[in-house]
């Protein structure tokens, strides 16, 4: 059964069971009018249907319905127009039409009374009809009232006096199967990555799906399904950024293959999910648990946002970015409005990885007190509940520089599988990182002397007084910028040799004069460094990658760490003594 059928069906037993006033929450005009036409055919035999047509004008006195109502099917209309004309209505302003019109119609014999696209109204005949729905609803009568179905895009454009009036069904995005045998409909044969296809539909409505196919195959011919160039993939990502975009809540992130070049801990956690996920509902059966997400914790530039990337890419999942200064509305009871609908947007989704970046920026301020973090406590209260409580398979990767400003409650077990650290790199792990950035294909033609080339800043970062030590980022910096000064070069004047043979003949020379002009961030952070590290010492987390063996370049980065530290102290000490 699919999710109109379920929908229809669901209505129909809250109507059974007595309740009158319903609303369907529905995105979309077609799927409410896919719900409507399956309750009408399946559960009602040739119901007597008045509807509320939007958009109403000024019409005649005595010609006022036409504009208001329809009826449904249109061949009763005959039958129909005597329900809803009424000569004894009193003169009364355009907008007041719908309210009179429907008080006196729910009696005279109408099965089902559609008010359609509730939020299309304009305000004033909205504020009527309010007023009489909760008059017809909130009194007892001994006439059976039709069932009134309002449609609607979202909940919360139902006022809330009348709320308490109204169940509403909501219209829910198809699950995993029945998307499958939506694609099965849709491709005849199977393709290596139909459950990407899948992964990437989540999301969608049912009536997208056959769109997007048809949108693919006009636009890409067979390259569509191509195992290698997956262009289907790539054309429904960009309609997902589109669907996010309207909500503007969570972006949506093309996964891009990354290399990692430390992390061997934490790649191993993952390795370990990411088996449990894709065998996820035989892993419940046998007792484990859908891994909830990691959080990951280290100073800027040291790759916790490229993991994000790698995981996606690793565990082949849609990547959607929360950022938590989205969340925060105007309005009182906004931000945390908003914090749920992205989180339910993310379950829609999975599964998927929900990379959640600088987590601290978003809830630092929930321990002030009542007045000032009182939404703050709010929203931390609730994303801690789902954090804990959600069964589906939307993977949290949260990142955050600092502890400072995350919920202590947030680093209890249960709410993350783990919690890890990254450090500054150590010399095996720069020289990786350099290798993995002059690796890439418009590079590579320098691996022959790249050893030579990156020997030789190792030597100079510990050959002066003022010792100089990489991040992730100055490390990629470094490559980007040797590249930039080699094309700049070689384009300067014309050479006999060709581009490629100039670079191998000038690497090193190059990587030593841009790390003689790069500012590393341990030379202007150092402060931050100490901070981070005096952190990390009071938490119980993870490392993410295993120990350095003692080189000379990690002896001299724990001897800097350690000095930074010092000053942070004696700083700390001045200012308590004064």
């Amino acid at each position: 059964m699919g999710v109109i059928e379920k929908a229809a069906e669901e209505l129909y037993q809250v109507y059974q069971s007595g309740k009158r006033g319903i609303v369907l929450e529905c995105a979309y005009q077609q799927e409410g009018e896919a719900v409507f036409e399956y309750l009408r055919e399946t559960y009602f035999s040739n119901p007597i249907v008045l509807e509320l047509e939007n958009g109403i004008r000024e019409y005649k006195k005595m010609d006022y319905y036409a504009s208001c109502f329809k009826i449904r099917p249109k061949e009763e209309a005959k039958r129909g127009a005597s329900l809803y004309y009424f000569g004894d209505i009193e003169d009364c302003q355009p907008n007041q039409y719908a309210a009179i019109g429907l008080e006196k119609a729910v009696m005279r014999g109408v099965n089902i009374l559609l008010i359609n696209r509730w939020q299309l109204l304009d305000s004033a005949t909205r504020e009527h009809l309010t007023r009489v729905l909760i008059q017809l609803l909130g009194k007892r009568t001994e006439k059976q009232l039709p069932m009134i179905l309002i449609t609607v895009d979202k909940r919360r454009n139902i006022p809330q006096e009348l709320s308490m009036y109204l169940y509403t069904v909501s219209v829910k995005k198809p699950d995993v199967s029945e998307i499958q045998e939506k694609v099965q409909e849709e491709i005849s044969f199977q393709t290596s990555f139909q459950n990407e296809i899948v992964s990437y539909l989540q999301g969608f409505r049912s009536f997208e799906i056959p769109y997007l196919f048809r949108l693919a195959l006009e636009k890409y011919g067979n390259d569509a399904f191509d195992p290698e160039k997956k262009k289907i993939l790539e054309l429904i990502s960009e309609q997902k950024v589109q669907m996010l975009e309207r909500e503007g809540l969570l972006e949506w992130k093309l996964v891009k293959h990354v290399d990692l070049a430390n992390m061997d801990i934490l790649l191993r956690h993952l390795t370990n999910s990411g088996r449990i996920m894709s065998h996820l509902e035989e892993a419940i059966r046998e007792g484990a648990e859908a891994p909830k997400g990691i959080l990951i914790m280290g100073l800027p530039g040291t790759g916790k946002s490229l993991f994000a990337q790698y995981a996606a890419a690793k565990l082949k999942l849609p990547l959607v970015r929360l950022e938590m200064g989205r969340m925060m509305g105007g309005v009182v009871g906004e931000s945390e409005r908003n914090l749920r609908t992205a989180q339910k947007q993310a379950e829609e989704l999975a599964p998927c990885i929900l990379w959640i970046d600088e987590i601290e920026k978003g809830f630092a301020g929930s321990d002030k007190d009542a007045n000032e973090g009182a939404y703050l406590k709010r929203m931390t209260g609730g994303f801690l509940t789902w954090l804990q409580e959600k069964k589906s398979s939307c993977y949290v990767i949260a990142t955050a520089n600092s502890i400072d400003g995350i919920p202590k409650e947030m680093l209890r077990k249960g709410r993350f599988d783990e919690c890890f650290y990254t450090s500054m790199p150590s010399e095996q792990e720069v020289r990786e990182i350099l290798k993995v950035h002059l690796a890439k294909p418009e590079r590579a033609h320098v691996m022959a002397v790249a050893d030579e080339a990156v020997n030789a800043v190792m030597r100079l970062a510990i050959a002066n007084t003022e010792k100089r030590f990489f991040t992730g980022a100055d490390a990629s910096a470094l490559v980007v910028n040797t590249f930039n000064r080699l094309y700049l070069e070689y384009h300067e004047r014309e050479r006999k040799e060709t581009k490629k043979e100039y670079d191998c003949r000038h690497l090193r020379e190059a990587m030593e004069a841009e790390f003689a002009e790069l500012k590393l961030f341990s030379q202007t952070y150092g402060r931050t460094i100490a901070q981070y590290y005096q952190e990390i010492k009071k938490l119980n987390f993870v490392p993410a990658s295993q120990k350095s063996p003692d080189t000379n370049y990690n002896l001299e980065l724990k001897e800097f760490i350690a000095g930074e530290i010092r000053k942070l102290n004696t700083e700390q000490a001045k200012i308590l003594s004064k």
